[in-house]
């Protein structure tokens, strides 16, 4: 019998597949892929207060599953993987900027160009 975490796992990639964006590549901080094709879901336009400030900035978060990216250099990239594009990040690197969210299974980072 399965674990309910193979079974939440199971079920994110699933979820995953059917509500992409298209996939994603992941960059090291030297530029060269670590990762290649992830699914994920990109939004832009997502409310983030900044810390310092207070005041609302309107960014861009990527989710990939957790597992699939394995460990990952914090100064790394996503760019638009050209097997399955992601219109949004057509022609660009968007670099880590932070964690959005994290439930072990899917890990959300805010991210800029």
């Amino acid at each position: 019998m399965a674990s309910f975490a193979d079974l939440t796992s199971e079920m994110d990639a699933t979820l995953l597949a059917s509500l992409k964006d298209g996939r994603v590549d992941f960059l090291t901080a030297s530029g060269s892929v670590a990762v290649d094709g992830l699914d994920a879901i990109v939004e832009q336009d997502v409310e983030r207060i900044d810390e310092l400030s207070g005041a609302l900035q309107r960014v861009v978060t990527i989710c990939v599953l957790k597992n699939a990216l394995g460990g990952y250099d914090r100064k790394g990239a996503f760019r638009s993987n050209a097997g399955e594009p992601v219109e949004l990040l057509a022609d660009k690197a968007m670099h880590l900027d932070g964690i959005e969210s994290d439930d072990g299974s899917l890990i959300t980072f805010y991210v800029r160009p």
